[in-house]
């Protein structure tokens, strides 16, 4: 239609309905989280925002770590009895209590269940599993990829994904339940987010906020081969309520994945590695500083210095996961085939375990805990804890030559 024929007021009442249609149109889009085209997703970062911190980089710190890990030979089975027991994460609650918890499930339904066992003697012992994510809503397929907080008030935050029924993005979320008293009971699930994704972690600032990272492919899904990037939501009412996703790591075609936040002490930033798949060499690390908190107006890049590749030894790291020593060196474990022909089964991978400096960089002194496995098993979805100052604990998932996994406790030494 030639609007410069139009007469005014047919013209008027035109744009009046083509106004009218996009706020039809787009607001139900701005209420859900800016979701973007599958095929060409869009910045959520709009342009006319000024506020955005200034670029900064991390202290420098060029040091490469001379220590070593002496791994036991040893390891104990942590998780019961069940065809699949993976995703391991202990967390101390101070003195010699620890809490350990994975997902599990049935040939052909791995992910479905959230155990918990606790421990009151350093790990000696642990009582028996109880289920307390149980997949007995038919409105989801099951529950995985549990990560806990303790959160500076006492209390306890698990996060998980839900895995709606129907598998969409308005079935799918990322969940959190609160405890009170230790692990003794859960509040009522809350959604923290949105869509489908999986993979959540946690960290708290001195000031209470939270910050909560997850894998996403909702931005393009559904699609026959999705993007994902990394979104991370906060909370500053102990997980009551949750902000709108924010962006904080996206390549195209890398398909950034499973990070796992630390706050590195010193207030040298924050930090979380991340694997890529359709990358021959990961993980990277991308870090923000406190005061920015990610709010750039770009992302972490190679160029601009706040995301960087863990080591230049040839190994594909995956599920990475890092903490940091007392003495300020950071510990990445990774899995990866370790030399091994294992095909095309993931999860016959071995652990690789990486010693780093103070802000996350120059990752080597590779160890390994599983040496020697057999092509027919493997070691992947590892966490690591400090059960003290000198002795490292790698909570491992195991696979073995008839399919099944089960978590295992291992213990190494650091020398220096």
């Amino acid at each position: 239609m030639n609007l410069s024929r139009t007469p005014k007021a047919t013209f008027i009442t035109m744009k009046w309905k083509l106004e009218l249609w996009a706020v039809i149109f787009f607001v139900p889009f701005l209420l859900t989280g800016c979701k973007k085209d599958k095929d060409s997703p869009v910045d959520p970062k709009p342009e006319s925002q000024e506020n955005y911190h200034p670029d900064d980089l991390p202290s420098a710190d060029n040091t490469s770590p001379s220590l070593t890990i002496n791994w036991s030979s040893t390891a104990k089975k942590l998780s019961h009895d069940i065809y699949s027991a993976e995703y391991g994460r202990v967390k101390k609650l101070g003195g010699d209590t620890l809490l350990l918890l994975y997902h599990c499930g049935i040939q052909g339904n791995e992910w479905d269940n959230i155990a918990l066992r606790k421990s009151f003697d350093a790990g000696q012992t642990w009582t028996t599993a109880e289920i307390i994510v149980p997949d007995n809503d038919p409105a989801y397929y099951g529950f995985a990829n549990p990560e806990l907080l303790v959160l500076k008030n006492g209390w306890l935050m698990l996060a998980y994904t839900g895995r709606g029924n129907p598998d969409d993005n308005a079935h799918d979320n990322i969940q959190i339940r609160i405890s009170k008293d230790r692990g003794k009971t859960w509040g009522s699930p809350v959604i923290a987010a949105r869509g489908r994704s999986w993979e959540p972690a946690m960290i708290q600032f001195d000031n209470g906020e939270i910050e909560l990272f997850y894998s996403s492919e909702a931005a393009w899904w559904p699609a026959t081969n999705p993007q994902q990037e990394i979104l991370m939501v906060s909370s500053t009412d102990n997980g009551a309520s949750w902000k709108t996703p924010v962006r904080v790591a996206y390549i195209s075609g890398m398909r950034d994945g499973m990070a796992t936040p630390l706050l590195l002490k010193e207030n040298k930033g924050i930090v979380f590695p991340i694997e890529s798949v359709n990358n021959s060499k990961s993980p990277f690390i991308v870090w923000s500083s406190v005061d920015a908190k990610w709010n750039y107006k770009g992302y972490g890049t190679l160029d601009n210095g706040r995301r960087w590749l863990a080591t230049t030894q040839n190994i594909w790291g995956g599920a990475p996961y890092i903490i940091q020593l007392p003495s300020g060196e950071t510990i990445l474990s990774v899995q990866d085939a370790g030399g091994r022909a294992i095909g095309s089964d993931w999860k016959k991978n071995t652990m690789l375990v990486l010693v780093g400096n103070s802000v996350a960089k120059n990752f080597s002194r590779i160890s390994y805990p599983w040496p020697n496995l057999p092509t027919n098993e493997g070691a992947y979805y590892s966490s690591t804890f400090m059960k003290n100052d000198t002795t490292i604990v790698l909570v491992t998932t195991r696979n073995f030559s008839d399919g099944h996994s089960e978590i295992f406790w291992k213990e190494g030494v650091i020398s220096r």
